[in-house]
């Protein structure tokens, strides 16, 4: 079996990092693995699209449209942009953050109000949680700890032990910034054990 995960986010979000710290989980946990990164305009602000796909016999990074099995989206209009990925039983985890991208602005294009937004998520996901991530990491002090408390959420419903979370976190985090990260992953953790349904 193959876990097909899909990345989004804005330049900027930390979801480059977010998609390395779960392929390095779960590569510690002894499964092949295979990711792929497109930047698109992350240096001004744009859109952010990785995969991460993990199991058995994974040959290529490649994610087919409707292939997903969780969508992990970082912003919610990225959520939107994405979502035609997800299967229509995945799982879809966003952040409960509004970032307008530069080119929308340009655009003068509205962005979707957030009832607009969820409703559009629900037609399609199986299981849509709005994640408060960037109100725990602001709780904690540093709204940079976002990416890892979604990752803390995330890691609810996978297959990946929790110890090769901590492991890739602390492998692959700033050396300083590590007590804040591990903290942010548990507090994602608990929030999901909380407002959630059992894992996948």
């Amino acid at each position: 079996m193959v876990t097909n995960i899909i990345l989004v986010g804005v330049g900027g979000q930390g979801s480059v990092l977010a998609g390395q710290i779960i392929a390095r989980a779960a590569v510690l946990a002894g499964v092949a693995v295979a990711t792929s990164e497109v930047h698109g305009m992350a240096q001004r602000g744009g859109s952010v699209f990785s995969t991460v796909r993990y199991g058995k016999d994974v040959l290529s990074p490649t994610v087919p449209e409707g292939a997903a099995d969780v969508l992990l989206a970082f912003e919610k209009l990225e959520a939107l942009r994405y979502l035609n990925y997800l299967k229509a039983d995945g799982l879809a985890l966003v952040n409960d953050q509004r970032i307008v991208p530069s080119v929308e602005s340009l655009k003068l294009a509205p962005y979707p109000d957030d009832k607009t937004i969820e409703e559009t998520l629900r037609r399609r996901a199986r299981e849509v949680l709005i994640v408060p991530a960037l109100e725990i990491a602001q709780q904690l002090g540093n709204p940079a700890l976002t990416n890892t408390v979604m990752l803390g959420a995330l890691s609810h419903f996978l297959d990946l032990p929790k110890d090769r979370w901590l492991q890739a976190i602390t492998e692959l985090v700033p050396p300083k910034t590590v007590e804040l990260n591990l903290l942010a992953f548990d507090e994602g953790l608990k929030w999901a054990k909380r407002c959630a349904r059992a894992p996948l």
